[in-house]
């Protein structure tokens, strides 16, 4: 863990984020920039693997980011941590107030983690999933194909909403964001899916989104 970067004024007792740039963590960490609060991230790189020190482990025994330290617990899992914000801060309007509208959003937020994401991950390591090495390319292929089909469908249930959940933005945003930052990273033709790229176009607009993006350095969205 490298780089702790305060937010606000930070009290005891404020939530404590551990993210990697371009990692999925992005999701929570812009959630925390958009709800107003205090708080702390603390950068956690995976590609010096400091999510399996020691130090990290006693937080994440999974060694897995996003993790969020709140009055010395933790929770994991980006649809946790984003319906503990929502939550916790809802002045912020993050997720409806109509139960079954909010269900929709943690929902959609576990679609998300469930599918798109492990197809990411067994494009990238397909040892996770078969110890033969001969069968990893095929893996790779039938990986990649499936999760440009979760961002068609990801497109289509955008549609002519202003949000990805209809009219009002929610957590699930900053989430969605991040499935088409890495469809782009991967070389698919994300700008063809119209209205999830008007999606990310709003999103980058939006101040919160701008300052966790730039603090992060995050290579999935800067162009520069």
């Amino acid at each position: 863990m490298t780089t702790a970067h305060h937010i606000g004024v930070p009290r005891d007792g404020d939530p404590t984020l551990f993210y990697s740039p371009g990692a999925c963590s992005l999701a929570s960490h812009i959630a925390l920039e958009e709800s107003g609060h205090p708080y702390r991230a603390i950068e956690t790189l995976l590609a010096k693997n400091q999510h399996q020190t020691p130090e990290f482990l006693e937080i994440n025994p999974r060694g897995r980011v996003p993790a969020l330290s709140v009055d010395g617990k933790v929770i994991t899992e980006n649809t946790a941590i984003l319906t503990w914000i929502a939550t916790a801060y809802p002045e912020a309007g993050l997720l409806p107030t109509d139960l079954i509208s909010r269900m929709q959003c943690v929902a959609q937020m576990a679609w998300f983690s469930n599918t798109p994401h492990i197809f990411q991950r067994a494009r990238f390591r397909p040892h996770r999933f078969v110890d033969h090495e001969d069968m990893h390319d095929a893996i790779r292929t039938k990986a990649a194909s499936s999760y440009w089909e979760c961002m068609r469908e990801i497109d289509a249930l955008i549609g002519d909403n202003h949000w990805m959940m209809g009219d009002a933005y929610t957590v699930v945003d900053p989430y969605a964001l991040v499935f088409y930052g890495w469809g782009t990273s991967n070389g698919l033709p994300m700008q063809d899916l119209k209205n999830y790229t008007r999606h990310k176009v709003q999103m980058l607009q939006r101040p919160a989104v701008i300052a966790v993006i730039e603090r992060e350095q995050n290579r999935h969205f800067l162009t520069k």
